[in-house]
């Protein structure tokens, strides 16, 4: 077992003889007697995987307490003699790298002035930027204290179970009954209630003090956020700015992806194939009833909730970086490309237009008739040239915007190191540009050769109209990429030369 699962173990044993006591007597009274929230050990007997995979996660390890030299990142005694003083005052670390004593008499957590470097893995001075106690600027979201004023009331040292689905008493008395608690929720404000930045509502805590999973943050009186505009790059998050990727999501496309579906019909949102990525619920709910043998129903089960922050990451941990559920460059695939992920083409002589082939685009295949040509920026990860700085708008700061001076890194600064942004901005337009103008061009061609078939069905024969499904399925490829060349320019380039080429054969076929 592990230090913490030793440490719960005697009050996790408490807990249990609680509950069977209680259990046996359903008045308010018997409820009264058990503690609302229970801390997360009492979790740990029916959802042990999600537990023991929590525990080792950044919530679980986010406040740990400091019991003897081996809690330490490294021997304290490494440490440089004026800060060694420090060291033994601590009584947490905080993320692997700060650490905090217990004032004695208020019972609050206070920064130390010395952190640990998790680059060079050695300890140096840190300087508080506030004389107000950790408890106060922090310990809302960095512990079990969420839903209290400071962290002298917390249920425990760690972002726990109940941070995010709520206190487990009802739930735990209920023998586990799912309406008991906000189980299984994967509504993005959950996770608002932290990662929004500071709370900038007057006369409150810095986080949301009495939010309770399952409300509506936005309606939410006490708390007030940061308003990002679509328009606009996204803020670095410094210290004063800090985890604002709500905000940042709010403003992205991933959270209206429900509305793209729900503004076209129910037709759109049946599809599972649509639906799945659309949505949050869908995606979690559809393998679920697929195994069961059902079928996804939007009349009844759609929820509109768009890509949210569990569409990505798990909160209960995970190997990869920041609890992704799969690899960075795995996961956007896995819905942005034609197979979801798979390897797939854009469908030959039927109307529809391939949808997000981005990642197809990247690797250059997909194409009717087109030699595959993998992108030059091969090695590059679509979370770099669109998360930049780790912004959740996954917008790409060119290198003109303004808000790429002043230090800002732009989406082409980390590998172009050898230009300049000026001449890197003129060579990135001059590709939007070229791939632009083909595409318009082509679009007048679709648009005469539609008027010429609507006027006369037979125009084309039948060898013809082969050819121009594929010439038009070719220029709703590199229209539907949206990048106009910049994920893979060369085989945009190729691609809208094929079509074009088919729709000049078909133009003199025309009546004239």
């Amino acid at each position: 077992m592990t230090r913490k699962l030793l440490k719960f173990a005697g009050l996790f044993g408490l807990i249990l003889a609680a509950v069977v006591t209680v259990t046996v007597v359903t008045s308010d009274k018997a409820q009264g007697e058990v503690p609302e929230y229970l801390g997360s050990q009492a979790c740990l007997g029916c959802h042990t995987e999600k537990y023991v995979a929590w525990e080792e996660s950044t919530h679980g390890q986010a406040l740990t307490q400091l019991k003897g030299p081996a809690d330490y990142p490294a021997d304290p005694k490494t440490a440089p003699a004026e800060l060694q003083a420090e060291l033994a005052k601590a009584d947490y670390i905080w993320h692997g790298y700060r650490f905090l004593a217990q004032d004695p008499v208020s019972g609050e957590l206070v920064y130390l002035k010395v952190s640990f470097n998790t680059e060079t893995k050695q300890y140096q001075p840190y300087t508080p930027r506030s004389a107000t106690p950790w408890s106060q600027n922090c310990g809302g979201c960095h512990s079990g204290a969420v839903n209290s004023g400071i962290y002298t009331t917390a249920v425990e040292p760690a972002i726990g179970c109940e941070s995010c689905h709520g206190p487990s008493r009802d739930h735990v008395l209920g023998k586990g009954a799912p309406d008991k608690i906000v189980s299984s929720t994967l509504a993005d404000e959950t996770c608002a209630q932290c990662h929004s930045g500071y709370n900038t509502a007057p006369n409150s805590t810095r986080w949301a003090k009495g939010y309770r999973p399952g409300m509506k943050l936005e309606d939410y009186t006490y708390f007030q956020f940061a308003q990002y505009d679509p328009a606009q790059a996204p803020r670095h998050m410094e210290e004063d700015n800090h985890l604002e990727e709500y905000p940042q999501w709010k403003a992205s496309g991933h959270a209206n992806a429900t509305n793209l579906l729900i503004n076209r019909g129910l037709t759109y949102l049946n599809r599972t194939e649509c639906i799945y990525c659309h949505s949050a619920a869908a995606g979690n709910l559809i393998p679920k009833l697929t195994a069961k043998g059902e079928k996804w129903d939007a009349a009844t089960m759609l929820v509109n909730d768009g890509v949210t922050c569990v569409s990505c990451h798990d909160p209960h941990g995970s190997p990869n970086k920041a609890n992704l559920k799969q690899e960075p460059q795995a996961l956007c695939i896995s819905c942005h490309s034609i197979g979801r992920g798979k390897p797939g083409d854009i469908k030959i002589g039927t109307v529809r237009a391939p949808h997000s082939p981005q990642g197809d685009m990247f690797q250059g295949t997909g194409a009717l008739d087109v030699k595959n040509t993998p992108s030059a920026h091969q090695g590059v990860t679509c979370v770099e040239c669109h998360m930049t700085e780790g912004n959740h708008m996954m917008k790409v700061i060119k290198p003109s915007d303004a808000m790429a001076t002043e230090g800002r890194v732009d989406s082409c600064t980390k590998c172009h190191t050898n230009s300049t942004s000026e001449s890197r901005d003129v060579f990135l337009n001059l590709m939007q540009e070229s791939v632009s103008a083909r595409l318009e061009k082509i679009a007048a061609d679709v648009k005469l050769i539609d008027a010429a078939i609507a006027a006369n069905k037979e125009v084309l024969s039948a060898d013809l109209n082969q050819l121009y499904l594929n010439a038009r399925a070719n220029f709703w490829y590199v229209q539907k990429d949206g990048s106009e060349g910049a994920h893979n320019f060369d085989y945009a380039i190729k691609v809208l030369n094929k079509s074009q080429t088919d729709m000049n054969t078909i133009k003199a076929a025309l009546p004239k």
